[in-house]
């Protein structure tokens, strides 16, 4: 969602970012139908935090899409209030807006940073790297 058009057009529009651990949602299924079925009692007791092995920023993201794709994609930084209002103007619900605008301040004040591998030891593999995500997004 975040690419946008951005293979399109060349450009990464969002707010000022910071490293993200980004997590694919097949291996969060994974993890959640392990804890469900009992296979392990590695985590009894206490909640990890299941993400991936490195975080990536927006302008990371950029750049794998930019190798991926074979296109250059520059990542631009704009206001919180501009990319809220171009949410909002292209039908976004205001609530869902700042949500969104708020993710990427929590992002800016690390909160999405820790990256932990506590997931690739419940799985027994290594976790699915963002780029693998993208290229998956981008060739579809």
């Amino acid at each position: 969602m975040l690419l946008g058009a951005a293979v399109e057009t060349g450009e990464l529009l969002a707010p000022e970012d910071g490293p993200v651990a980004w997590t694919a949602h097949t291996d969060l299924a994974e993890a959640a139908a392990l804890a469900l079925v009992g296979d392990t009692d590695e985590f009894d007791g206490f909640t990890p935090a299941l993400t991936a092995a490195e975080t990536v920023d927006m302008a990371g993201v950029a750049e794998i899409a930019s190798r991926i794709s074979g296109r250059t994609i520059r990542r631009v930084v704009v206001s919180d209030g501009d990319y809220r209002a171009g949410l909002v103007g292209h039908g976004v619900p205001e609530s869902a807006a700042d949500l969104l605008v708020g993710q990427f301040a929590a992002s800016r004040q690390g909160a999405f940073a820790p990256a932990d591998p506590a997931l690739a030891r419940l799985l027994g593999r290594p976790t699915v790297a963002v780029e693998d995500v993208l290229r998956a997004t981008i060739t579809a």
